[in-house]
């Protein structure tokens, strides 16, 4: 069976809402290039990308090219695409899907489950950005490994947290400014032999140069410590879905 061909039969089956043998569990791969976009090179070292990212997170990545979405939208279709193939990890089916429709010109991005809470409307705008410029100029394996590293970020920083590794980094970045601020300071206080410290101020004024006639207290500032009431119930994660995309 061609590739073209099962792209069609794909559609007929999304037509009439039926789940076919071809198309069970486990049967598609994550990478499905029916409108053969790739060379076998580039097939296999998306696949082998792809299947690194989704096995290390447990969130599934899948990119997908087709014909034509025939008579459905490409929003209809990505969902459809998504739910007959039983994509995603867990109950959750947590992944992100990319398609391309080449008809149409269209791409659409699915993130479901933890994808969605990793890869928000927002972010999908943000990697619609990165990819479509390579899609329009037919470097798509260029386009879908973008696609990948951008999922991989995103995915990464919602498992990991994107302020840990900001704390990090700027920790290590202010201790190496101490240690730099250290050593000029040290070396410029030892040149300095000739100042000594002095026990009190009276060294630094002049005898009955400063006479006090008034003096009263003022009340400059407070401070309040407050701590953030945790509610008592907290959204379930994993239960969302996003879709987005645009022309190409």
């Amino acid at each position: 069976m061609t590739k073209k061909f099962l792209s069609v039969i794909f559609v007929l089956f999304v037509y009439l809402s039926v789940s076919v043998t071809a198309f069970a569990e486990g049967d598609m791969p994550r990478l499905y290039d029916s409108a053969d976009l790739l060379t076998d090179s580039e097939e296999s070292s998306l696949q082998s990308r792809i299947d690194e990212v989704s096995e290390k997170y447990k969130v599934e990545v899948i990119i997908a090219t087709v014909e034509t979405v025939g008579d459905y939208t490409a929003d209809e279709f990505v969902e459809s695409y998504y739910d007959i193939n039983d994509y995603g990890y867990g109950e959750t089916r947590d992944g992100v899907l990319l398609l391309v429709s080449m008809e149409e010109r269209d791409y659409r991005i699915l993130s479901n489950g933890l994808g969605a809470d990793a890869i928000s409307p927002d972010d999908i705008e943000d990697i619609g950005d990165a990819i479509v410029s390579s899609l329009s100029d037919g470097y798509y394996a260029d386009a879908f490994n973008t696609f990948i590293d951008e999922c991989e970020y995103q995915i990464d920083g919602e498992i990991n947290g994107f302020p840990f590794k900001f704390m990090k980094n700027l920790l290590i970045s202010l201790a190496i400014g101490l240690v730099i601020a250290l050593i000029v300071t040290g070396s410029m206080r030892s040149k300095l032999k000739s100042v000594k410290k002095k026990a009190a101020a009276t060294e630094y004024t002049k005898p009955g140069s400063m006479k006090v006639t008034y003096s009263t207290d003022f009340f400059l500032y407070r401070v309040v410590d407050r701590q953030k009431k945790e509610s008592s119930s907290s959204g379930s994660s994993g239960s969302s879905r996003n879709v987005g995309g645009g022309k190409f």
